[in-house]
């Protein structure tokens, strides 16, 4: 990606300047928490939103409906290009990577069970919670504290709920209780094919959950 004023390159990866006329500055964009949905459930949460207009001039430009995130296959040139290679999981898998104050971690979809779930972990020693539906390609980490107080979360009949029987939806929000509204800390985190994500963080762990 390149800026348009000054033509500088970035990586979405970490938010910082590769190369150009920024870089070498400590320039850092803020990374702000995605969420990969339905547009039905969307709707439904945020019923007055809008929605970007088709623009016939640029469809050239526009995705074929049959790409599918996390489909196999990288062109070899394409590959050329990746100077970290880690075959530790499959080039496509598709993880959520989690950077959380320097340390990095990747979580598998495919490990997780199906519907709305919690993985309650630690990085760079603070609580992490990491809250995920595989069956929409959905997952994000938070810091599992707020106000000073940690939380401690489950699932229960396909709700996320926290130790005092308090609702919580996938975005991190309370939907009741004292906390009603509010929102955990987002930690840097967004679903990555696993080679972008361990070429980019060659150090990340991976995480795995202990038989029973």
């Amino acid at each position: 990606m390149a800026d348009r004023q000054t033509g500088s390159i970035w990586t979405h990866y970490g938010g910082s300047v590769l190369q150009g006329p920024l870089a070498g500055q400590g320039i850092q964009l803020e990374m702000l928490p995605t969420y990969h949905t339905t547009w039905s459930q969307w709707r439904d949460a945020y019923p007055d939103t809008l929605v970007l207009d088709w623009y016939p001039e640029f469809a050239n430009r526009y995705r074929p409906v049959g790409f599918e995130v996390g489909g196999a296959g990288l062109g070899p040139d394409f590959r050329l290009t990746i100077l970290n290679w880690d075959d530790r999981l499959p080039e496509s898998e598709l993880v959520l990577g989690v950077n959380h104050h320097g340390e990095q971690r990747a979580y598998v979809l495919a490990d997780m069970d199906p519907g709305p779930q919690v993985i309650a972990n630690r990085l760079s020693g603070d609580p992490i919670v990491i809250f995920a539906d595989p069956d929409d390609t959905y997952a994000l980490a938070f810091v599992a504290v707020l106000d000073g107080a940690a939380l401690e979360f489950r699932v229960a009949d396909g709700v996320i709920t926290d130790q005092y029987g308090v609702a919580w939806d996938l975005s991190g929000h309370a939907l009741g209780g004292d906390y009603a509204g509010r929102q955990l800390p987002f930690a840097t985190s967004f679903v990555s094919e696993w080679y972008g994500w361990s070429a980019y963080f060659p150090e990340t762990s991976i995480y795995r959950r202990l038989a029973g």
